[in-house]
């Protein structure tokens, strides 16, 4: 069995590994979205559309990916060569996605934005389902496998909030050609390749901290089957045979698609909904990173004070819902103080705090549930699928950046905004805006808590799981 207790700077190393997809997914959710319908012309529908092929792809490579790296054999293990490998084509896939050349018609902006869109998600692929299986690889503890989980979403949301304060406070702050600095076009490609080369750095920091416990890693195992789609295809079938595994990858689809949908819309809501400036737009984005960042660090305590890692996501998720969707529809009641009003400004930063905690407590929990349901499936199947299941966990961060923008895209145009270029969206507008938006939130976290509800591990089940493999590695069950 693996080693349960690990060095911080094995922990910290794995950890800031993960801050390079918190980069790739704040971009997504936050800027692009509005960069190719705000700044480029691009339809939102359109916009919505070339992402959602882009996650399409995923649902292709993601299992393909886990299941070669579960298979691959080399001196540095299954994970490490795909972690190195992918750094640099991931991160100048990044940077073209924000250069779309001059004078494209609305098709090859569309074309543009799926190509380019398909190649970043396709290299990290390449490397966040490697490195995402080292959660449940470093250790078997329950509790370490939150602590990891914890410290690796932490850095995601470090990447987050590299993002949008380096985006609001210097990349897109005013000036006295654009008074709202998302909107200079100019500044987006700078952007990018400032944001392309700490990417690069954090995935080779990540690799190269944490190649010594490359030896203690689980190896192939001998006779596993060569790589082919069939291959693939049974253990997809396998792990999804699971009750606990469906039930997790069901609700993390459905709650990375809410969460997805609440970022890409973020900076509409906030810029024409409730009428804030730059300033106070480049104010809350912060706020909200430092919401889920301690979302992340109280995880583990809500498991010690709750018991179990379930009940815990399903109070972060109805948490998470309530305190979205609530104020607008309070607004839509006119049950808020008016947008020029002085009180409205921190009512709206407290409550987007809050829910952000939730989605910090979600994504952390997520990945420890997934870290236990590796270890029954070794016990069902006699083997260890790590990369299949990260890989789930690796779309599903995809479907929040994907679905959710397709969703919002969908959102924007239905009400209107996308009609509003450089004006601000009348009232009519704002309130069609409101009413599609505003139930929405709490209607989706309802049906995440029915789909994870009859999620059958708990501590105690988990603790005789790793039993019983313990018994198995000392008396192993002789072939038939």
């Amino acid at each position: 069995m693996q080693v349960k207790k690990l060095s911080w700077r094995i922990r910290l190393a794995f950890g800031v590994g993960q801050q390079a997809e918190g980069i790739k997914n704040s971009a997504f959710g936050i800027f692009l979205l509005f960069y190719y319908v705000s700044v480029v012309g691009l339809s939102g529908t359109m916009a919505g559309l070339a992402l959602l092929i882009a996650l399409c792809f995923d649902g292709v490579t993601d299992p393909i990916m886990g299941s070669i790296s579960d298979s691959f054999k080399s001196r540095w293990g299954r994970r490490h060569p795909f972690m190195y490998g992918a750094a640099v084509p991931f991160a100048v896939s990044f940077y073209f996605l924000f250069c779309p050349p001059d004078g494209l018609s609305p098709f090859g902006l569309f074309a543009w934005l799926t190509s380019f869109a398909v190649l970043t998600r396709g290299f990290m692929t390449i490397y966040s389902v490697p490195h995402l299986a080292l959660n449940a690889e470093l250790s078997d503890d329950y509790l370490e496998r939150t602590s990891l989980a914890s410290l690796r979403n932490l850095f995601s949301l470090f990447g987050y909030l590299c993002v949008v304060g380096g985006g609001f406070f210097y990349f897109f702050k005013a000036t006295p050609e654009y008074s709202n600095g998302q909107l200079n076009p100019a500044a987006y490609q700078t952007f990018a390749l400032t944001f392309a080369i700490l990417m690069v750095v954090v995935i080779l920091l990540s690799a190269a901290g944490t190649h010594s416990e490359i030896p203690r890693l689980p190896k192939v195992k001998e006779g596993t089957a060569r790589l082919s789609l069939m291959r693939i295809f049974n253990e997809v079938r396998e792990a999804l045979s699971l009750d606990a595994s469906r039930r997790l990858v069901g609700a993390g689809i459905i709650f990375s698609a809410l969460s997805g949908t609440m970022l890409a819309l973020t900076i509409f809501v906030l810029t024409y909904f409730w009428g804030f400036n730059t300033d106070k737009v480049g104010t809350i984005m912060p706020l909200t990173i430092l919401g889920a960042m301690t979302g992340a660090i109280i995880s583990r305590k809500l498991v010690l004070l709750f018991g179990e890692k379930k009940t815990v996501y399903e109070v972060a998720v109805v948490w998470f819902g309530i305190f979205i969707s609530v104020p607008v529809i309070l607004r839509l009641f006119e049950l808020l103080p008016e947008n020029n009003s002085s009180s409205l400004f921190p009512i709206v930063a407290i409550t987007m705090v809050l829910a952000n905690i939730a989605i910090g407590v979600c994504v952390t929990i997520m990945a420890a549930m997934v870290a236990d349901v590796t270890d029954e499936h070794e016990l069902i199947y006699g083997v260890r699928q790590e990369g299949i299941y990260y890989g789930a966990i690796s779309f599903m961060g995809k479907v929040a950046s994907g679905l959710g923008s397709f969703v919002a895209g969908i959102i924007i145009d239905l009400s209107g905004l996308s009609d509003f270029v450089d004006t601000v969206p009348d009232a009519e507008t704002l309130f069609r805006f409101g009413l599609i938006w505003g139930p929405f939130p709490l209607l989706v976290s309802v049906a995440v808590v029915a789909v994870i509800r009859r999620y059958g591990i708990d501590r105690a089940r988990h603790e005789n799981t790793l039993a019983q493999l313990a018994q198995l590695e000392t008396n192993p069950v002789p072939p038939n």
